[in-house]
């Protein structure tokens, strides 16, 4: 695979959750600190499977619709505009699976930002059933990203510590 060269942006993934409004924060941060350029993608599936009706969303998740996600893209924009020193900023909503529409726009981007929502505590897990600390997005973009991926927690959420050479 060819190496390609960076185009001087730093390439974020939203969501509308508190976890995504993390990483654009800190996606704007270290794009000033780089001389980079911000570029916000949110990605809608319309073809995802709907749940039910009365099923909660599931962290992170918020409710589909165009008033939702220009409501998602507006917190990011918010969030970006939020940092003194605002780097440039490119705001992108596309239709389709989130996975695919991030792999196809981080070529060439210095790197790709994501939030989790997921708590990395085992404890959290339904018995019988170990909980990955990340989701399917970060996951499948860890593994095929032609850039490095920056994973951010969600605000509150803190990673399990292992203390090493105890016990």
């Amino acid at each position: 695979m060819a190496q390609q060269a960076c185009t001087g942006r730093i390439l974020v993934g939203v969501d509308g959750s508190q976890a995504s409004a993390a990483a654009v924060r800190w996606a704007a941060a270290e794009a000033r600190l780089r001389g980079m350029r911000l570029h916000v993608v949110h990605a809608r599936d319309r073809h995802a499977t709907d749940q039910a009706p009365y099923a909660p969303p599931s962290p992170g998740q918020f409710a589909a619709g165009p008033a939702a996600e220009r409501a998602a893209l507006k917190a990011a924009m918010r969030e970006a505009a939020a940092s003194a020193g605002r780097p440039p900023v490119h705001f992108e909503l596309v239709d389709g699976p989130p996975v695919r529409v991030l792999l196809e726009r981080a070529p060439g981007a210095a790197m790709l930002v994501l939030g989790s929502t997921r708590s990395a505590r085992l404890a959290d897990a339904p018995v019988g059933k170990p909980r990955a600390p990340l989701g399917p997005v970060a996951r499948d973009c860890l593994r095929a990203a032609p850039c490095p991926v920056v994973i951010v927690a969600e605000p509150g959420v803190r990673p399990e510590v292992e203390p090493v050479g105890t016990g």
